[in-house]
Order: C-alpha cells, then sequence, then structure tokens
C-alpha cells in the first residue's frame, strides 16, 4: 500500500452537473465506513483505494489516499505525474432531501440532499463522474432518484468551483473544446450533438473498414484453397456466402480440406464433359456421386482415395 501526500476535495456545497447538490454539513462521514474506493467507479477491478486524514474546510471535505498498488501498481505514480488528479463519490445514500427554495443555490434544478453518505470514492481523470452522482439510493439500496436527464440543465451553465466542473469540462476533454466560458445549455446541446455526430461517423467508417477487410481476408482463403486443389471455384462461391461473417469459421474448415484429385485429371473415354473439373466433394454436393460410383467404379475409386 502505498500513501499519496497529497489531498483530494472528495464533495462539495456547489451544484453538480445535474442540477442538485450534496450539503458538506449533512454528509456522515463516520457512516463511510470502510471509507474505499474504485478506480473510475470500476468496482469489479477491485478496490483501488482507502481514504484517510479526512479534513472539512470552507464547505469541502478533503481527504488522502492510501492506493492498493498490488492491484494497481502503476496508479500512485499516475496520481503523482496528474493523470488522475479529481475523486467523485459513488453509491450516495441520501438520508433527507429536499426540494424547498431556501436550500437552492443560482443554477440548481435538482433537490438539495441534507444528509448523506457514499459507499464508495473513486480516483478518476474527471471530477464529478456522471455515472456515479446520477442515481441517489436510500438505505436499503432502493433507488430514490434518477437525475440521468438533468445531464444538460436549463440557464447558464458557468460554474466558478473547479470541483466540480461539469458539462463544459467533459465536452472539452471528448474533443469540442470551442465552447465559451458563457455558455448556455443549448450551446452544450449543440456540442453534445456535434459530439455525437461525429462519433457515428467514425463508427461507420470503421465497420465500413472491418468489412472489406473481412471481405478481402475471405478471397484469399479461398483463393489459396482452390489452388491447393481442395474446393472449385463452384464450391468456392458457396463458401463465400455461407461465411461472410466468420473468417475463423471458414479458415477452420479449409485446413481441414485435404487436397483432391479432380476429375480432369482422371478423364478417361466415356466420361461426360460435364464432371471436368469436380472432385468428390462436389459429386457428392452435387448428388452426381451415386452416378459415378455406379457408371464409373474406377474413377470413383480414385476421387475417394484422393479424399480419405
Amino acid at each position: 500500500m502505498k500513501k499519496i501526500e497529497k489531498e483530494f476535495c472528495i464533495t462539495d456545497d456547489s451544484v453538480n452537473v445535474y442540477g442538485y447538490r450534496l450539503l458538506t454539513s449533512g454528509f456522515e462521514i463516520e457512516r463511510f465506513n470502510p471509507p474505499i474506493g474504485f478506480l473510475m467507479h470500476e468496482r469489479d477491478k477491485g478496490v483501488a483505494v482507502r481514504w484517510e486524514d479526512f479534513r472539512t474546510e470552507s464547505g469541502k471535505v478533503f481527504a488522502k489516499p492510501v492506493i492498493n498498488d498490488e492491484l494497481f501498481p502503476q496508479l500512485a505514480q499516475q496520481i503523482e505525474d496528474g493523470f488522475y488528479n479529481a475523486a467523485s463519490v459513488g453509491h450516495i445514500v441520501a438520508l433527507e432531501v429536499s426540494d424547498e427554495e431556501k436550500y437552492k443555490l443560482e443554477g440548481q434544478t435538482g433537490p438539495t440532499v441534507l444528509k448523506w453518505f457514499c459507499r464508495e470514492c473513486s480516483i478518476v481523470d474527471i471530477p464529478g463522474n456522471y455515472n456515479a452522482i446520477a442515481q441517489l439510493y436510500d438505505e436499503s439500496d432502493n433507488l430514490l432518484h434518477d437525475l440521468s436527464s438533468n445531464f444538460i440543465t436549463t440557464g447558464n451553465m458557468k460554474n466558478t468551483d473547479n470541483t466540480n466542473t461539469g458539462v463544459m469540462v467533459a465536452i472539452a476533454a471528448l474533443g469540442l473544446p470551442d465552447l465559451k466560458d458563457d455558455a448556455t445549455a443549448e450551446d452544450a446541446v449543440l456540442a453534445v450533438k456535434e459530439l455525437v455526430r461525429r462519433a457515428t461517423d467514425a463508427e461507420n467508417r470503421l465497420a465500413l473498414v472491418q468489412d472489406q477487410l473481412i471481405a478481402s481476408q475471405i478471397d484469399g482463403v479461398l483463393d489459396t484453397a482452390i489452388k491447393e486443389r481442395k474446393i472449385t471455384p463452384a464450391t468456392a462461391e458457396q463458401l463465400k456466402a455461407d461465411y461472410k461473417d466468420n473468417i475463423c469459421g471458414l479458415k477452420n474448415l479449409v485446413e481441414k480440406l485435404p487436397a483432391q484429385s479432380l476429375i480432369s485429371e482422371q478423364l478417361k473415354p466415356g466420361i461426360p464433359e460435364h464432371l471436368r473439373g469436380k472432385t468428390f466433394n462436389d459429386l457428392y454436393i452435387s448428388g452426381e456421386l451415386e452416378t459415378v460410383k455406379r457408371d464409373f467404379p474406377e474413377l470413383y475409386e480414385e476421387l475417394r482415395k484422393s479424399n480419405s
């Protein structure tokens, strides 16, 4: 374990990105026990941090992290290098909630949580993690409020407290830094729509490239199989259609196919021309195998042996 001698602000009295706020005076720190946290709120990856040295000052709660460097050997260095420089409370248990105007600040559209505690506080890259603070629970972990729909709040979104920078920081971090400090909710909505459009375009282009790559790989496998006399061009076309979405399955199938003698190599007087170029498997698929077996038993045996 490694303790980081750096204080993190884990909560304050400001309005968060969902339009509600948690009163610092109502934070029952003793109930945050054990005072643990994850990395980016990903519980499945294990406990990343334990919090110590809690203190309150000017409506803010500070603490220092002890890093679980056995599970996260690089996290301490990443924090010291500034890659992770924020904390975010998660799974908030709301003990007392009020919609009274007397508790609301400018720009606040949601309730005020008067008494509460959290079950974890994660190390994060961007403060005010959206997924972590979107929902409020009761003491039995029943969902009280789902505030996800308040991701874009109404009114001016300027925030003077850098512990919950909100939508503006998130959008800038995602590649849309053109929002000004006095940007409105409408500006943010347009920026998010542009981000979604870019992401969709990129996803479509990636899907097209992947489809082209798979088609090219399939053609290569089938061309090689034809050259190695494992299949005929007609069989290749059928396999191309059957395995268009399963390149691995096609490779496994072709690898197991033996090289076969073609009827063109065994062509003798009296053998119909339309059988030229067909293998034992082709005859089986076309239903002509029994005819060859009956009328041309020697050819049938040669083809059967080449297929075994």
